[in-house]
């Protein structure tokens, strides 16, 4: 931090809330990333099974992702019971440019992950359909796993000062 950024963060009083939102959105972000890949993993293997594949992909998938999401559980420990307080943000612009950028990006990754999945409906072949519908499955909860986790990150940097008001009072 330069002597310009501290006196930013001095006088930008959300500053104490954007950080706390910068601290809870990691603590999301640790587990999220291996919900990422189990949430697919799962809808792949519930899909292969109904189907009568091999739901092994699937099973492998959810399993490395429980255990991905499980470490960056554990690796957040300190940080998501913490009572002290966070730091402050440094860098105001970038998240007011978050703020401004973070709707519109969560609408374009909606629309591009139903096109993607439009597209493989479209081009997959009928004879080959059952067979990698369990994939365009996992592709499918793929995407919206990374939407809605963008959409929550975007949530909690928006409602930064309610939500930092309320861990206060708790605190």
């Amino acid at each position: 931090m330069t002597l310009g950024d501290a006196t930013v963060v001095a006088r930008d009083s959300r500053a104490e809330a954007f950080g706390y939102a910068q601290r809870r959105t990691w603590v999301f972000f640790a587990w999220w990333y291996g919900a990422v890949i189990a949430i697919p993993g799962a809808v792949d293997a519930a899909l292969s099974g109904l189907l009568g594949q091999d739901t092994e992909r699937g099973i492998f998938a959810m399993a490395l992702g429980a255990g991905l999401s499980s470490v960056g559980w554990l690796v957040t420990l300190g940080a998501r019971f913490s009572r002290k307080l966070p730091k402050p943000a440094t860098d105001i612009a970038r998240v007011d440019q978050a703020l401004r950028t973070n709707p519109p990006a969560i609408k374009i990754s909606a629309i591009i992950s139903v096109l993607i999945v439009a597209a493989l409906f479209w081009f997959i072949p009928e004879i080959k359909f059952p067979e990698l519908l369990p994939i365009i499955g996992f592709v499918a909860a793929a995407l919206t796993s990374i939407t809605g986790g963008m959409a929550y990150s975007a949530s909690v940097l928006e409602n930064s000062g309610e939500l930092y008001a309320r861990w206060l009072e708790r605190r």
